[in-house]
């Protein structure tokens, strides 16, 4: 692993990340990169966030620079075989690789300590960036998927894949 590659890192969310992912998840750069492109309430995320930390359908890293917290990846299992992966950054940490670094080492996590045999990623048309990302990381587009909506890509990775 070269110097850059080991200035990011992935820990798995605790409790006592909900203030943190709740700011993050209602940050306007983050809404605006966003599917739903709503803010979430306290209440909601509340329930959200502690489902999601103690549900074992549910993974949720905070991606770490040099230790310092700069964002999240998130895979929820939709059935037996696949899981979904939502992923972001800070404003300030993006554009500099690191959320292709989180990409890679989430999938790594994820199919060393599950089952699952595919990973999708539902890509807004209108994120180029985020797209890029995915498909460095080894993703492959595919036609659209019922759970992606209709104005995003659909893109798998699949188990045994070499991630890029």
């Amino acid at each position: 692993m070269s110097a850059d590659e080991n200035e990011i890192a992935l820990r798995p969310a605790v409790i006592g990340d909900l203030e943190m992912v709740f700011r993050w998840r209602n940050d306007p750069f983050i809404l605006s990169h966003g599917s739903s492109h709503r803010e979430v309430g306290w209440e909601e995320h509340l329930k959200w966030f502690g489902e999601t930390v103690s549900n074992e359908s549910r993974r949720i890293f905070i991606v770490l620079e040099h230790g310092n917290p700069i964002g999240q990846i998130r895979f929820e299992r939709i059935n037996e075989r696949d899981c979904v992966v939502s992923v972001y950054l800070v404003q300030e940490f993006t554009g500099r690789g690191y959320g292709l670094r989180a990409i890679r080492m989430g999938c790594a996590a994820i199919f060393s300590t599950s089952d699952v045999e595919r990973v999708v990623a539902c890509i807004r048309r209108d994120n180029p960036a985020s797209r890029s990302a995915f498909l460095k990381a080894g993703f492959r587009e595919t036609e659209a998927l019922s759970l992606c909506p209709g104005d995003h890509y659909s893109l798998i990775l699949s188990r045994g894949t070499q991630l890029e």
